[in-house]
């Protein structure tokens, strides 16, 4: 059988002409009309549909061409045909009328009014093809033409003729070869049309063909809910998408309010200025009579396949049946609670609208009426939501734990979840409790998440369990892979609630609340800030639970009372090299293990190999030192590879023999090379690190040299001596750097950055951005955060006074401190 679209030349010469068609626009008319109202590659399909419901009938036959096989010059063509009343000679005149519709005039047929008002609806078609052909049976007669835009590229009016196109007529036989493609693609189109006993007395056949770029941008998907969304259907009116029937969008979902405009569940209306019932609905000033139905449901309109294929929640505005926003979901009025609105669908049928549309029938005009009318929509909006989080209240109140982890959950705890599930999944990078899935690409999103919602839709948390993450670690982790919710019994507020682990429900509450916290965030449009706030809250819960950073002028008391106080030293070893920068796991000095874990972690984006840990044993006696047999180097060097660390040190007052280098203890230091990663340790060393740290800023970078290279007492001496000296000769000008991110807060949209302000000051720029986020840190420690606070990760500070008052309460504090301790 003939292939149309590879041999296009046959409708040209199909037949006999008849006549010429002139086409009175030029080729910029054409473009800017096309490319300006319809970006869509649905509309021009669309606009051919509502040709033949404007001509009465009563089916449409949409077929799609498939692509082409590998080797094939061109696709078949794309075919709208209908069996309403065809076109006669004047009516082929009439369709290529541009900007000159006869509709307004013709009655209703049937009743039915027509959709098209314009005359520029054929133009849509230049958006997608390059060839508009039309064949049509009207009076026993077979006419066609076929209008190639390639004929019109360049034309001006003023360059004499307009396009002619030509108008053929041809014999059923002729018609019937070169149609013939459509009986195999759609053997009803095809009876409607040449069917001995179906046959339609009148009908149209409409093909796009040539197809440009956008073609295949269209998703059959998509426009089959745009042609059950957007256009009229009745029982006398019905559409078939490639053989298969189109039905309407509306999804048969548990209601939890109606509202019938007009209707006595409409209060809106005896309030509303301007609005008043009538028999077909609510008569709004301005707009005239309008009517309809809203609803909102238990569940989200909008959710899975039929949500990627389009909207069903929101407004549709109707005007003699057909939607005039689909693309505008809130009519123009501002975003609306998203939980009620997801929910949330009303249909107005509206036609007083009619001539406030705009040229694409795609919105209206904007006026003082169209705002009241707006106005009247937002009240019943306001309605309905009110009635859902009623509903949602009474949800609530029966929620437990069991409700809440497995047994078909309220909705108001699935759908904050999914959100912020689907909101990680997206950016592929996990938030502040939700773990990333692996190995979902972006061709598996989709599909990954409608399989997540379905199964967490039962069970959202599948099973729990308490896992030692460390004491620095987020509360929770949530994986929605599993489904499985990881509490950290090793949080300080965790540990507190759980009574030391003997109390789980509370935690496991608590836990499940913080993820769909984090999803409620998101629902409140926080997607960007939800982070930076789980993370002030987890600092407040630190405190709540009694874990409060030492301040300057404690640390250096613990340390003045760790030699009198056989308790105090393990702890003031853990608050010295917090102040210092490292996260510190305390364990209790337990027989089996060490005093404490420190991790100094320098990689900004996880671990890296800058990264390292420290295990301590923190020794007391009654004696001036230490003995050299109460110091276990086998002991520690085992705790330290038991807990992967890089050095470990012994803290005490003093040792017996520290500086004879020739002692046994100094000697299996530094001769024997299995306890190369050890280090001895006194109370003054630390001491003296702290106050270097006050005054100068000292890096987790430079700590790590101090065990890389020294053993001994002596040793540790000399490393500080040198560090002391350097830091002393390269002094960090605080006040330059303050103020230079005290300029920095003046970018409403960036917050300070040490690296910004480093590379603007040449004065800073002899020192390494490490070094100044340790200078700040230790201003930081002594002025508290309610002053200053820095991020060591991203290298922000937030300045929350000014940098001037800062710098004299950070001299004020350390002043006190130094003539206190007798320090200089």
């Amino acid at each position: 059988m003939t292939n149309v679209a590879a041999n296009d030349p046959a409708f040209a010469s199909a037949g006999r002409e008849v006549g010429k068609i002139p086409v009175p626009v030029n080729y910029d008319i054409i473009r800017l009309f096309s490319e300006g109202l319809y970006k869509s590659p649905y509309k021009a399909i669309e606009e051919l549909v509502s040709n033949g419901y404007d001509a009465d009938a009563k089916r449409v036959h949409v077929l799609l061409p498939e692509e082409p096989e590998d080797g094939a010059s061109s696709m078949a063509p794309l075919w709208v045909i209908d069996d309403g009343r065809g076109m006669d000679a004047g009516g082929f005149r009439q369709l290529w009328r541009v900007a000159d519709s006869n509709k307004d005039g013709l009655p209703p047929p049937a009743g039915r009014a027509p959709i098209g008002q314009f005359g520029i609806g054929k133009l849509a078609a230049y958006v997608l093809a390059w060839k508009l052909t039309h064949v049509s049976r009207v009076e026993g007669r077979l006419l066609l033409s076929s209008m190639n835009f390639h004929d019109v590229v360049g034309r001006q009016n003023d360059a004499g003729d307009p396009v002619r196109i030509s108008l053929r007529e041809v014999e059923e036989n002729e018609a019937r070869a070169l149609l013939a493609e459509i009986e195999n693609r759609d053997a009803a189109a095809w009876n409607l049309m040449f069917g001995k006993e179906r046959q339609s007395p009148a009908w149209t056949a409409a093909a796009l063909s040539d197809f440009k770029d956008l073609y295949h941008k269209l998703s059959a998907g998509r426009l089959r809910w745009i042609l059950g969304t957007g256009l009229p259907l009745h029982t006398d009116f019905g559409i078939r998408l490639n053989g298969e029937p189109v039905e309407s969008s509306k999804e048969n979902l548990s209601k939890i309010k109606t509202i019938v405009l007009g209707g006595d569940g409409d209060s809106v209306v005896d309030t509303f200025d301007g609005a008043e019932r009538s028999n077909r609905g609510v008569n709004l000033r301005g707009v005239g009579e309008i009517s309809g139905r809203a609803r909102i449901c238990e569940k989200q309109l909008s959710t899975g396949k039929a949500g990627e294929a389009g909207r069903s929640n929101g407004f549709f505005i109707r005007v003699r049946g057909r939607v005039i926003n689909l693309e505008d979901e809130l009519f123009g009025l501002e975003q609306l609670n998203h939980a009620a609105w997801s929910r949330f669908a009303l249909e107005v049928d509206a036609d007083g609208l009619r001539d406030r549309l705009l040229s694409n029938r795609e919105g209206v005009r904007d006026s003082d009426d169209i705002r009241r009318f707006r106005e009247y929509l937002h009240g019943i909006f306001n309605a309905c939501r009110t009635a859902y989080e009623q509903w949602q209240r009474r949800k609530d109140e029966g929620l437990d734990i069991e409700q809440l982890l497995s047994a078909a959950p309220s909705t108001h705890v699935t759908q904050p979840l999914f959100r912020s599930v689907r909101s990680v999944v997206e950016a592929g990078a996990e938030s502040f409790y939700i773990e990333a899935p692996g190995g979902v690409t972006e061709d598996d999103r989709a599909g990954w998440l409608e399989t997540y919602e379905s199964q967490a839709a039962k069970t959202p948390f599948e099973k729990t369990t308490f896992e030692k993450h460390g004491p620095n670690a987020p509360a929770l982790r949530y994986d929605p892979a599993t489904r499985a919710l990881a509490v950290n019994s090793q949080h300080p507020f965790i540990d507190k609630l759980t009574g030391g682990g003997r109390q789980r429900d509370p935690a496991t509450l608590f836990a499940a609340s913080e993820v769909l916290l984090e999803g409620q965030l998101q629902n409140h449009r926080m997607d960007r800030t939800a982070t930076g706030l789980l993370r002030d809250r987890d600092r407040v819960l630190r405190l709540t639970a009694g874990d409060a950073p030492p301040t300057a002028a404690e640390v250096v008391r613990r340390l003045d009372a760790a030699g009198r106080d056989p308790l105090a030293l393990e702890r003031a070893v853990g608050a010295v090299f917090r102040v210092l920068g490292f996260e510190y796991e305390r364990k209790g000095g337990a027989a089996s293990g060490p005093d404490g874990i420190l991790y100094a972690h320098l990689g900004r984006h996880g671990k890296t190999l800058s990264d390292y840990s420290l295990v301590y044993d923190a020794k007391q006696t009654n004696q001036p030192a230490v003995p050299a047999d109460k110091i276990d180097l086998a002991g520690l060097e085992s705790f330290r590879r038991r807990a992967g660390a890089e050095f470990g040190f012994f803290i005490a007052t003093a040792y017996a023999a520290e500086a004879d280098d020739a002692g046994t203890l100094n000697q299996k230091l530094v001769a024997d090379d299995t306890y190369r990663s050890l280090a001895l340790l006194k109370v003054e060393h630390l001491r003296r690190l702290v106050w270097l740290h006050y005054r100068h800023g000292v890096t987790l970078t430079e700590l790590r040299s101090l065990f890389e290279k020294a053993r001994t007492t002596s040793q540790v001496d000399v490393w500080i001596c040198d560090l002391q000296e350097r830091l002393r000769q390269s002094e960090i000008p605080v006040s330059a750097l303050l103020g230079g991110l005290e300029r920095e807060k003046s970018d409403p949209k960036a917050t300070p950055n040490v690296v910004a302000v480093r590379v603007k000051n040449q004065a800073l720029q002899a020192f390494e951005p490490e070094r100044l986020v340790a200078r700040l840190k230790a201003v930081e420690s002594f002025v508290g955060v309610r002053w200053l606070e820095v991020n060591e990760n991203t290298r922000d500070v937030f300045l929350h006074h000014t940098a001037e008052q800062i710098r004299a309460q950070f001299e004020r504090e350390f002043g006190d401190l130094a003539a206190e301790s007798h320090e200089e």
